[in-house]
């Protein structure tokens, strides 16, 4: 077996979609016997080493540099997810030295979300000639910017045994929203819709997920949260953190569910863990025609897609999603929710067969 190191700047209890993924996937890999560790700079992550070097907001001293260094040049094989996001001066620094050690093992990149900054593209093309992405939305802009290079695209991974969670609930309807609390998850747009139609007499309660432990500012409009207050004060809209294995009960006890990614572009939504979880679910989901959320929901009969960014747009759809009720699933949504399930489960192995595949020199 393969001695493999993954190694991302967080883990949880950071909220973040690439966090649990690789949590999930470390631990797919060890109960296939795989040697990994799990490298990150979020001091006492749970399944986890800490490289003081990966810590955001601190600056490595040297030595810290050096032993990130030998940890990596001990793998056979280093998967590095979003090594563009963070730090681009110690990630190459750790190639450098790797390249001059006469290490011989492989380096993958894992790229989760992008965006459109050259700077980022130009590391990536110097780092390394393979990548793993989860979605074709990804796939196909990575390989227009980087045509020379190898994409793998990949199923995500998470927690298989689903831990109770039980969402606040002061109305008979409950609408939540699974994504970190962040302006580019269109996190403002939806406290705005929520807040209207509750002015409106609807009956409902929101509950946004991810509000604490942030990587980034949420960057919330004040006029958005101080619009909600009046709401808040008697739960008909709540700010909750649960756990990855929780997000499973969290899902399933929600009514309707909004995902409403604003941007368009290349950093539009990359894949989104928690829209697959609904759709597994069989809830009602109202999000947006952001990145991979069109292909995701394509197949999916209970949801409605709006514009990016579209206040008006999300409102209405919301509105909708409420007076429509339960909704009733299709065998085809069915079988989409069986695949997904069945592609979150399986992904340790795919990765496994991939890892022995290019230490083999079969690219």
């Amino acid at each position: 077996m393969p001695g493999v190191l993954q190694v991302h700047w967080t883990a949880p209890p950071v909220t973040g979609g690439v966090e649990v993924h690789c949590a999930a996937l470390t631990d797919q890999l060890r109960k296939l016997g795989v040697p990994v560790d799990y490298l990150t700079g979020t001091p006492g992550a749970p399944g986890t080493d800490r490289a003081p070097a990966l810590e955001l907001g601190a600056r490595p001293t040297p030595d810290q540099v050096d032993a990130l260094v030998e940890r990596c040049a001990a793998a056979d094989l280093i998967h590095w997810h979003n090594p563009q996001w963070h730090k681009p001066d110690l990630t190459r620094t750790v190639r450098r030295e790797l390249a001059g050690r006469g290490w011989s093992g492989e380096l993958v990149l894992d790229l989760h979300n992008l965006a459109e900054e050259q700077e980022h593209w130009a590391m990536l093309d110097e780092l390394s000639d393979h990548y793993v992405v989860h979605s074709d939305f990804i796939a196909t802009e990575v390989r227009r910017r980087l045509p020379a290079k190898a994409v793998e695209v990949m199923p995500l991974a998470l927690p298989g045994d689903p831990e109770p969670y039980e969402l606040p609930r002061h109305a008979g309807t409950v609408v939540l929203q699974p994504t970190r609390l962040t302006r580019w998850k269109g996190s403002h747009l939806s406290l705005c819709a929520a807040a209207e139609l509750l002015d409106e007499g609807a009956d409902f309660a929101f509950v946004h997920a991810g509000s604490q432990h942030l990587v980034w500012p949420p960057g919330i409009p004040e006029e958005h949260l101080r619009r909600a207050e009046t709401w808040t004060a008697n739960g008909r809209i709540a700010f909750v953190q649960y756990s990855a294995a929780q997000s499973w009960s969290a899902i399933a006890a929600a009514d309707v569910i909004v995902h409403p990614t604003i941007d368009n572009g290349a950093h539009g939504e990359p894949f989104s863990l928690s829209v697959a979880q609904a759709i597994i679910a069989g809830r009602r989901i109202v999000a947006s025609r952001s990145g991979h959320l069109p292909a995701l929901l394509a197949d999916y009969s209970a949801c409605t897609l709006v514009p990016p960014g579209d206040q008006d747009a999300l409102t209405g759809a919301w509105r909708a999603a409420l007076a429509d009720g339960p909704p009733r699933l299709t065998e085809q949504d069915r079988t989409l929710g069986a695949r997904l399930r069945e592609a979150f489960a399986a992904t340790g192995q795919r990765h496994l067969d991939l890892y022995e595949r290019l230490l083999a020199g079969q690219r």
